[in-house]
């Protein structure tokens, strides 16, 4: 998933008390976690080095525990769970239309 709608107000309301690190550690844990469309595992070692910030394990540990949760061996984000959801049904539901469609024009081409 290379783009997601980000909500600058609910963003700003839920991080305001973060220091500068846990905010960069948040951004990225969140780009990181829409690009690949999957959780992180739960070695923190992986995730600090996964995000670019292998020396602020203490911020990400905070971050990790704060706004997301672990759940069978991985950090899930249950809101990035469910818009990533959503954006694979359409990319999927997309995929069948445009099959659709070029069947048809085919059928029609051939007729």
């Amino acid at each position: 998933m290379h783009y997601y709608q980000f909500n600058i107000g609910d963003y700003a309301s839920h991080t305001s008390r973060l220091s500068l690190m846990e905010d960069l550690a948040y951004r990225r844990l969140l780009d990181l976690y829409y690009l690949n469309e999957h959780p992180f595992n739960e070695c923190l070692t992986d995730v600090a080095r996964e995000i670019g910030m292998p020396e602020n394990k203490d911020e990400i540990t905070y971050i990790l525990n704060k706004f997301f949760s672990l759940s069978d061996g991985f950090w899930v984000q249950n809101r990035a769970d469910k818009e990533i959801k959503t954006y694979q049904s359409k990319r999927k539901q997309q995929s069948k239309a445009g099959k659709a469609s070029a069947e048809a024009r085919k059928t029609k081409a051939c007729e």
